[in-house]
Order: C-alpha cells, then sequence, then structure tokens
C-alpha cells in the first residue's frame, strides 16, 4: 500500500466512523446527545487498541482521546450537542497555533510529514534529508513556508466549522462539518505532494556532496 494513503487511513476512519454510527443511532430514534456520546465510545474502542497494537501513543491518537473526553464532558455537563460538534474548532484551532509556533521553534511539522515522500524509505536518503535541515536554507523555507500555509488552512476549518454548526440543525451539521475537515485532509496532501520535487532535489544535491563536506558540517554544528 502507498505509505501516503496507509497514513491517511487511520485520519479518515475518525473522521468516518463516528458519523457513519451517529446517523445510524440518529435513524433507530436515538437522541443527539447520548448518540453522539456512542459515536464517541466506537471510536475510542478502535483508537485505544489501534496505539496498544503499535506499543506507542501517536499525536493522531492522543489527539482522538483529548476530542472523545472532551465531547463527552460537554455533552455530560450541557447537554447541548452543538458545543460537542463545535469540538473541531477548538483542538484545530490549538493545532494551527502549535504550527505556527514550529515554524520558529524546533522543526516545523511538515518535516517529518514529507520524510516518507522526500526519502521513499531509503536509509542513505533519510541520512541526507537530515544533514539537509541543517546544510540547506531552502529546505528550512520551504518547510516554513508550507507549515504555515496548513496552519492557515486549520484555522479556515475552524471557522467554518463554526459557521456550519450554528447555521445547520444538528442532524446535518454533524455530516456536513465532515465534508470540508476531508477536503482540509486532501489539501495537506496535496500541499505536502507538491514540495516533494523541490525536496527530492535538495536531497540529492546533498547526496552527491562529498564525504568531507559532510564532516566538516557536522564539525562546525558540534
Amino acid at each position: 500500500m502507498n505509505p501516503a494513503l496507509r497514513a491517511l487511513l487511520p485520519i479518515l476512519s475518525d473522521l468516518m466512523v463516528p458519523t457513519v454510527v451517529y446517523y445510524l443511532l440518529h435513524w433507530l430514534g436515538v437522541a443527539d446527545v447520548p448518540a453522539l456520546i456512542a459515536a464517541c465510545a466506537v471510536t475510542a474502542g478502535y483508537t485505544v487498541p489501534r496505539m496498544i497494537r503499535g506499543r506507542r501513543v501517536d499525536m493522531l491518537g492522543l489527539l482522538v482521546i483529548a476530542e472523545l473526553a472532551a465531547t463527552v464532558g460537554l455533552l455530560s455537563l450541557s447537554g447541548d450537542a452543538r458545543l460537542a460538534l463545535l469540538r473541531p474548532t477548538v483542538y484545530l484551532t490549538v493545532a494551527a497555533a502549535v504550527f505556527l509556533l514550529s515554524c520558529w521553534r524546533g522543526r516545523p511539522f511538515t518535516y517529518t510529514g514529507a520524510t516518507p515522500m522526500a526519502t521513499k524509505g531509503d536509509p542513505e536518503r533519510a541520512a541526507a534529508y537530515e544533514r539537509s535541515w541543517h546544510n540547506s536554507p531552502q529546505m528550512r523555507a520551504t518547510h516554513r513556508r508550507l507549515t504555515a500555509a496548513i496552519s492557515a488552512a486549520m484555522l479556515g476549518y475552524a471557522l467554518l466549522n463554526a459557521v456550519i454548526v450554528y447555521s445547520f440543525p444538528v442532524s446535518r451539521a454533524d455530516g456536513l462539518q465532515k465534508v470540508p475537515g476531508i477536503v482540509l485532509i486532501l489539501a495537506v496532501m496535496v500541499m505536502l505532494r507538491s514540495r516533494v520535487p523541490r525536496l527530492s532535489r535538495i536531497v540529492d544535491a546533498e547526496q552527491q556532496r562529498p564525504t568531507d563536506a559532510h564532516q566538516l558540517s557536522t564539525d562546525v554544528r558540534t
């Protein structure tokens, strides 16, 4: 399976499964609040085992669990299903801020996201990709601009989600809000793929540098 598609599958399932469960229960006559809680519980039922099987807690898993906890908490305290539907607005706003912060502190989030596509699983290219971050201003600028663009897209979706939640009945809003979410994921993948040729050329150039130049760069950094 394509590595990019494999990476997308957990995200798509986290988006689609709660929606399917919610609409099924709603069709069976279950009220909005318990239907949303049940949908969250089903999502947790496969998210947590997925992390256990992988023997690591990834950022996606943490985000899903935080979302589920916030949803159940909001529904239990207020009983207002619309507040629960606003959860993407909240965590996407926070995620956008974290993405922007990563442009100036540490490495932009796209550095890791683009690694499989730019290195094609080759250990030597992976090492060159790592060196390129230190040696190529173009590499750093590309990732910072890309991360900032994704952050802006997240903020746009967060605003649109709030508009959808308060413009449509809960039963329609729960489904409609997934559409821009899927579009956002696809847009992020397109933006990443569009930068892969440029990143690959940078990695190619780094691989062609003399070995002594690699050593000199390492000595300078240390």
